[in-house]
């Protein structure tokens, strides 16, 4: 070891390839060791992981810098003075910098983790998707719209509105089913098939049971409109994505279930003309 040692650090080539090839396998190393916390969807480990990327890579490319002619000196200078590698880092690195910050103030307060449900409104836009990823420097948001990677500076997330369907671990989603039947229909009987179809969905049935609910969905008459009553049910799901579809199934149900029954009918406008 002793002789392999003095072999690599008698040529400057061999010594800056051992540091490269030292600075890939620590970095390496440190994805290894995040691996068991990445499961965990922990932010704190993300943005540790991130930070300690980042020292070992100024560290060793420091070194590196001064292998080469010219720059030796400067190098050590930086290296021997503490408080000039705050003023060089801090000037160049300011942006990077307040991003590390505002990623430890994200990783600390936790506004949202890995896997949530969150809609942002940066410079007038507003994006909605899942959290994949939080590092040092940024966070990757997937798009739900076209599932494209929104890649968020955490200074710039870190000021924003947040909108987190998932901060308090309620892993539910709630949406209303709103329909109208005329006033000659069977309204108890409606608001009866309406609740029966929510409860009788699996996705509202999986939902119920992970919170432990027994009571009945909740049917409303929402409005005595022009040209009906308005009803309104209480569907409740386990994620958006699923409310989405359990209505969308719904509706589909209800339809076909009131056109067969002669005592319902959905409302819809008509307009009677009288010509003499």
């Amino acid at each position: 070891t002793k002789t392999f040692l003095q072999i690599i650090t008698s040529n400057e080539l061999y010594y800056g390839l051992f540091l490269l090839i030292i600075m890939i396998i620590a970095i390496k190393l440190i994805d290894l060791l995040y691996r068991p916390f990445k499961k965990k969807n922990l932010a704190i480990a993300a943005f540790i992981k991130g930070c300690l990327k980042v020292f070992v890579v100024i560290t060793i490319g420091m070194r590196l810098l001064a292998l080469i002619p010219g720059l030796d000196d400067f190098t050590s200078q930086i290296l021997m003075s503490s408080s000039l590698i705050v003023v060089v880092l801090g000037f160049i690195f300011q942006e990077g910098l307040s991003n590390i910050v505002h990623g430890f103030i994200l990783s600390v307060f936790r506004p949202f983790k890995i896997g949530d449900r969150v809609s942002i409104t940066i410079d007038g836009e507003t994006i909605t998707g899942h959290v994949e990823q939080i590092n040092a420097r940024h966070t990757v948001i997937r798009n739900i719209i076209n599932s494209a990677h929104i890649i968020v500076p955490n200074a710039k997330l870190d000021t924003c509105v947040i909108s987190n369907n998932y901060y308090d671990g309620n892993l539910t989603s709630s949406s209303f089913l709103d329909l109208s039947i005329t006033y000659e229909s069977n309204l108890e009987k409606a608001l009866r098939i309406i609740a029966e179809e929510i409860m009788a969905h699996p996705m509202v049935a999986a939902a119920r049971e992970q919170k432990g609910i027994t009571d009945p969905p909740t049917v409303l008459v929402r409005e005595l409109a022009d040209s009906g009553i308005s009803l309104r049910g209480v569907v409740q799901t386990r994620t958006v994505e699923e409310n989405f579809i359990t209505c969308s199934d719904l509706r589909r149900k209800l339809v076909q279930i009131f056109a067969e029954d002669p005592e319902i009918e959905i409302a819809y406008p008509h307009m009677q003309i009288i010509s003499k």
